[in-house]
């Protein structure tokens, strides 16, 4: 009985054919090129031959002109006008003319340096046709013997693949018998189908519900699973460890990562529970890994693996808004209490200009201490139901310039607008808020006597606002970067502002559900452009 399907065996002999078929052609070809590089060897070799008799005879005719030579040498004359005389004319070192049996060189004479004439030598060329014939023959029966071995192994090959299908589809009909696979062939396949036989049947018998039921129930998670033993072979795993990492019965899939393998494996010596944080530095990603015994398996351990990179990202960041926060608090509280602390203790002192200016100083900090704890508030307070209504942007956006007259006028900048009639339905905090801090920002940026340009119209339906400057403008790191809380394009942390004006306008536009584009040229400006 035929073992393989038909179907199957067409696919096999089909593939079989190709490669034999691949394999034919790259054999021919390497032969093809042996020959070829035995007759380019060939034909270097009579070369130099030839090129060496003919310098010889160039020495020759140097020191006795008279010399006469056969018919294979001819002294050509300086004005020859052959094709072999104008390629050493065109820098060659000599010509060199083949034919089917003869070869020709042609060199320049010289004498004391001067071209004289040309030498022309004739001679037979070497025979290759009997290398080429051995090669030949000698290819031809390596690729007869090696076809009738691919022949046997083939042969071999497949009806070693049927007999182990058909040991296999034993095992499947029959996996609690132990004797169903040694026969008067036995060999090592057999052995080994044997014992795995015998492995299953043991399995099967020691299986019991509690196991059956454990690892049919870890598939309803959606967070990696996996169960081993105490020798570190993975008995089972669910479809989200093995579509995070891979199906695998080893422990070596965390061989990457040193800690949680050293972490496993102690547990092996010592199976208790305990659970510990890792990162995954691959997958990026970080995992609380919980290790527990399990009592009604004997010698099993469970590890269920959860993600925790949202928190832990979102602890950074906290972390780092704090220290952020924090250090941008102490800088206008410390410019305030030293220059209370002046007024207090040395103001009798100090003449009366020093008086107001460091009372400026501290009501330009205290204003600034009142920016930096509004925009902190509005980084913090929770996204809820925004109320909406319908505001116009254009009259709006005149507001906020109204607002940032006394600053465009002490910054000598020219602000040119156009401000088409436009309405949207939106909240009005969050709207000011986002044109706030983006003419805020323009004006910030923009030297001296700059240029500003603003522009508010409709573009396929939706509401746009955009605002150009001619500050230095932005790099392409920059850019993915400056809608970051308190981060800064210029670096300066003690500079004007609280660093929060644009993460700002991201967050709120995510919640109005508009989106903010930016293009930027080092050296020449940077436009943000609004759509609601």
């Amino acid at each position: 009985m035929n073992i393989i399907p038909k179907t199957f065996n067409k696919k096999k002999k089909r593939s079989i054919v190709g490669l034999v078929l691949i394999c034919s052609g790259l054999y021919f070809l390497a032969t093809l090129l042996v020959i070829l590089l035995l007759n380019t060897h060939t034909v270097t070799t009579d070369t130099n031959h030839l090129a060496e008799r003919a310098y010889t005879i160039s020495d020759m005719l140097n020191q006795a002109p008279e010399t006469k030579f056969g018919e294979t040498v001819q002294i050509l004359p300086q004005n020859s006008q052959t094709k072999a005389v104008k390629n050493i004319q065109k820098g060659a070192t000599f010509s060199r003319t083949l034919t089917a049996k003869q070869m020709t060189i042609t060199i320049p004479n010289y004498e004391k340096a001067i071209l004289k004439n040309y030498i022309q030598v004739t001679s037979q060329r070497t025979s290759t046709l009997f290398e080429t014939v051995i090669v030949i023959i000698f290819a031809g029966v390596i690729y007869v013997i090696g076809l009738g071995q691919f022949y046997l192994a083939n042969k071999k090959r497949l009806i070693f693949e049927a007999d182990t299908i058909a040991k296999i589809k034993n095992i499947r009909r029959s996996p609690l018998t132990q004797s169903y696979l040694i026969s008067e062939d036995d060999n090592k396949i057999t052995t080994e189908l044997n014992h795995l036989g015998e492995t299953i049947q043991h399995q099967a018998e020691s299986s019991t519900p509690a196991k059956k039921n454990l690892y049919a129930f870890i598939e309803f998670f959606e967070f990696p699973i996996f169960i081993y033993d105490l020798k570190g072979t993975i008995r089972r795993s669910n479809a989200s460890f093995q579509n995070e990492f891979m199906a695998t019965k080893n422990l070596d899939v965390f061989s990457p990562y040193s800690d949680v393998l050293q972490f496993l494996v102690n547990k092996m010596l010592k199976p208790t529970r305990q659970e510990q944080t890792f990162y995954f530095e691959k997958i990026n990603a970080y995992y609380t890994v919980t290790v527990q015994p399990i009592e009604a398996l004997e010698r099993r351990i469970m590890v269920t693996m959860i993600d925790v990179t949202a928190y832990k990202v979102t602890t950074r960041a906290h972390n780092d808004f704090i220290a952020n926060v924090s250090h941008d608090l102490k800088t206008p509280l410390a410019a305030i209490t030293g220059f209370a602390d002046i007024l207090v203790n040395d103001s009798a002192n100090l003449p009366p200009e020093k008086i107001k200016g460091f009372a400026n100083h501290i009501v330009k900090e205290t204003k600034r201490l009142s920016s930096l704890v509004t925009d902190t508030l509005e980084m913090t307070r929770q996204p809820l139901h925004l109320k909406k209504k319908k505001l116009n942007l254009t009259a709006l956006t005149q507001d906020v310039l109204e607002n940032f007259k006394l600053a465009i006028q002490e910054k000598s900048l020219q602000v040119t607008t156009q401000l088409d009639e436009v309405t949207i339905k939106s909240n009005d905090k969050h709207l000011y808020a986002i044109l706030k801090n983006l003419i805020e920002n323009a004006i910030h940026y923009t030297p001296n006597g700059g240029k500003i340009y603003l522009c508010v119209t409709k573009i396929a339906g939706k509401a746009t606002f955009s605002i150009s400057d001619n500050g230095p403008g932005l790099t392409e790191i920059e850019k993915t970067r400056i809608f970051e809380r308190f981060y800064r394009a210029d670096q300066t942390r003690d500079a004007e502002g609280t660093g929060l004006g644009l993460a700002i306008v991201k967050k709120n536009l995510t919640e109005l559900g508009g989106q903010i584009d930016v293009v930027s040229v080092v050296g020449k400006g940077t436009t943000f452009t609004v759509t609601l």
